[in-house]
């Protein structure tokens, strides 16, 4: 492995997860054993105190029954019982005089004066640990006083219970070293399971910057965030994917769409330039000049609005339009260029209100575009109606024109970009007003569909979503 690449890996996320689940597990196998260690302690001590106690009691009872002769006796029998080296009583007097011991042989370092022998009640017991000289376990004490005043000891090493304490000791660092290891084990692969989907939209990354843009992240199942953030990531995508796509269309149409009138330009420009021209001439050149060039500009305009309107780049102001006052606002405006072609301009709305949620300005022009379109191509004597009307949770808006109607074969591309029919052609236009009707609907959830008949007419239909469906 190389430097970079181990370099790398100690900045992983996973390997942090990794440390931070051995760490929990190392806290908290600690606390268990801080809490099991000082409880089987205390455990510990308390049956210590309790075996104590017993033997005091027990030897008191003899001592109170049968006197010092056989408390002596049973010191000398229980001791070699029990072990000389575990446990000892003495019999004191209450200024600590010895009047009596087991074998204290074992217990050299321990004198009388360590205890506690004055201040006690009778029948008072005092608990405490000490330390022998020499002898790393520790010693624990019972002294209690007997009724006649004296004092009776017994002291058992805390050598077993230190022994049991270390053996927990060893047995449960052995298990926080295998809790350790194998909660790195698991933290790293919950943490690699868990980094796997960001891994996926990290290759996906660095395949998109080498152009492969149909890709696209596997949603897995690592979880809801790693889940979101795929789905997120897909849609950032194909947004990306489209702005391309409209900037490539952009790109091929300008290359091939606008030539004409650059060509146009430059002709009137050199057949101008041609020869001894006068001032009329040259003001003529240059209006035409001017008009063509407003023309290239409103088709480069109106392919832009199309495609960023196309990608959802264009922002659009959302409120509440009434469809009907839409209508009758276009019916009047385009109402003198139909009487001048002497056509029949009608409007059938519904009563009832036709509220929409969209953008204004942007859905006038959609009803603008396909009167335009009918009125342009209906010939002198025919009619145009525009319609609208309630279906379910859309609003329907129709136009409909008895012109020569559109083939067959243009149907499936009029709202294609620079597309014109071939009885168009003749009919001034760029061929861009339907391709931007129809981003303009799609930009509002809506859509526009078109029917014809030669010699018929045609009729376009626009759906947009009603703001209330009609209960």
């Amino acid at each position: 492995m190389s430097s970079k690449k181990k370099n790398s890996f100690f900045k992983t996320l996973t390997l942090r997860l990794t440390l931070w689940y051995a760490g929990l597990f190392g806290v908290l196998g600690l606390a268990v054993f801080l809490v099991v260690y000082f409880s089987l302690s205390a455990n510990l001590k308390e049956r210590s105190d309790k075996q104590l106690l017993h033997l005091a009691t027990a030897v008191e009872s003899l001592y109170d029954t049968h006197g010092t002769r056989a408390v002596l006796a049973e010191f000398q029998r229980e001791a070699h019982s029990r072990g000389i080296g575990r446990v000892f009583f003495r019999l004191l007097t209450p200024r600590g005089t010895t009047l009596g011991t087991s074998d204290m042989s074992p217990w050299g370092g321990l004198k009388a004066g360590d205890l506690p022998t004055l201040k006690l009640t009778a029948g008072g017991v005092v608990f405490r640990t000490i330390s022998i000289p020499g002898d790393q376990n520790k010693v624990r004490v019972i002294t209690k006083r007997t009724a006649n005043g004296n004092v009776i000891q017994v002291g058992t090493t805390l050598g077993d219970n230190n022994l049991l304490l270390e053996k927990y000791r060893e047995t449960f660092g052995t298990a926080l070293s295998i809790l350790l290891i194998c909660g790195g084990f698991v933290g790293w692969l919950m943490a690699r399971r868990a980094m796997s989907g960001v891994q996926r939209v990290s290759r996906a990354a660095s395949r998109i910057g080498k152009n492969d843009l149909d890709l696209r992240v596997a949603v897995g199942n690592e979880g809801q965030e790693i889940d979101d953030l795929a789905r997120a990531f897909n849609e950032m995508l194909a947004r990306i994917e489209k702005l391309v796509r409209e900037l490539k269309d952009v790109s091929d149409n300008i290359a091939h769409d606008l030539r004409s009138p650059i060509t146009r330009i430059r002709g009137i420009a050199e057949t101008t330039l041609t020869g001894k021209q006068g001032i009329g001439e040259y003001q003529e050149m240059a209006a035409a000049v001017v008009g063509e060039s407003d023309r290239l500009v409103e088709m480069i305009n109106t392919m832009l609005e199309i495609a960023q309107t196309d990608s959802g780049v264009t922002e659009l102001s959302l409120k509440p339009v009434d469809m009907r006052q839409i209508i009758d606002d276009a019916a009047d405006l385009f109402l003198p260029l139909a009487e001048d072609k002497d056509l029949d301009l009608e409007t059938s709305v519904a009563s009832a209100p036709l509220i929409v949620l969209g953008d204004r300005a942007k859905i006038q022009r959609v009803i603008a575009n396909l009167l335009d379109n009918a009125i342009k191509f209906t010939p002198a004597g025919g009619k145009v109606m525009v319609s609208a009307r309630a279906d379910d949770a859309e609003a329907t808006i129709m136009v409909e024109d008895t012109g020569p109607g559109i083939p067959a074969h243009d149907l499936p591309h009029i709202f294609g970009r620079f597309y014109r029919c071939d009885k168009s052609r003749s009919t001034p236009g760029n061929g861009l007003g339907l391709s931007l009707a129809l981003a303009l609907v799609h930009a509002h959830n809506g859509d526009i569909t078109v029917t014809s008949s030669p010699g018929r007419g045609s009729t376009f239909t626009v759906s947009l979503p009603l703001d209330t469906p009609p209960s």
